[in-house]
């Protein structure tokens, strides 16, 4: 059998934590590939959260691990297992492999659209980790335009998209829309 090629992810701890919350957030409960990549990033980095941010974690799973879709309950469970029993590595970054650190992205991005976090994806988009490429960049820029976070006269995503249902005057996230389909802030 052959190993995962596995990859890093140069982010700091906090933002870290923070990637983790909000993909965990958002794929509990989705029934999808997204819950086994999600929950196997979260394994794989467990030690290298603090106590704090392993405790909200294993909060925000044990629902999906204990009564969850049964699909689902065996990624939560192992995920959970590993927040409660994972002896502390002061590693930097956010390790996984390629496939699972890019639906990893793609879960939190979402889950954070139109709330606080776009602080955090203007910081990751001004030092872009490989991950982030020209399709995770025109898939996520569609899904602000659609969303309606596209300051007024930007240019339309790259990739079919919908009109959107109405108009957010946002500037943090029309900055982040900007900053992914290559326009100015």
């Amino acid at each position: 059998m052959t190993e995962k090629k596995r990859t890093l992810l140069d982010i700091d701890p906090a933002d870290r934590a923070r990637l983790l919350a909000s993909a965990t957030a958002y794929a509990a409960g989705r029934r999808t590939y997204v819950v086994g990549a999600v929950s196997d990033v979260v394994a794989a980095n467990a030690g290298r959260l603090g106590a704090a941010a392993r405790e909200a974690l294993a909060d925000a799973i044990r629902p999906a691990a204990d009564a969850g879709d049964p699909i689902d309950v065996p990624a939560w469970t192992r995920a959970l297992a590993a927040l409660e029993t994972a002896a502390p590595d002061g590693s930097a970054g956010l390790d996984g492999n390629a496939v699972d650190l890019r639906i990893l992205l793609f879960c939190a991005f979402r889950h954070d659209m139109g709330g606080d976090g776009a602080g955090l994806w203007t910081r990751l988009l001004d030092d872009p980790p490989e991950e982030i490429d020209g399709q995770w960049r025109a898939i996520s820029a569609r899904d602000l335009y659609e969303a309606g976070y596209a300051p007024q006269g930007a240019p339309k995503p790259s990739i079919q998209h919908l009109e959107p249902y109405e108009r957010h005057d946002d500037p943090a996230w029309g900055g982040v829309y900007l900053k992914l389909v290559g326009g100015t802030e």
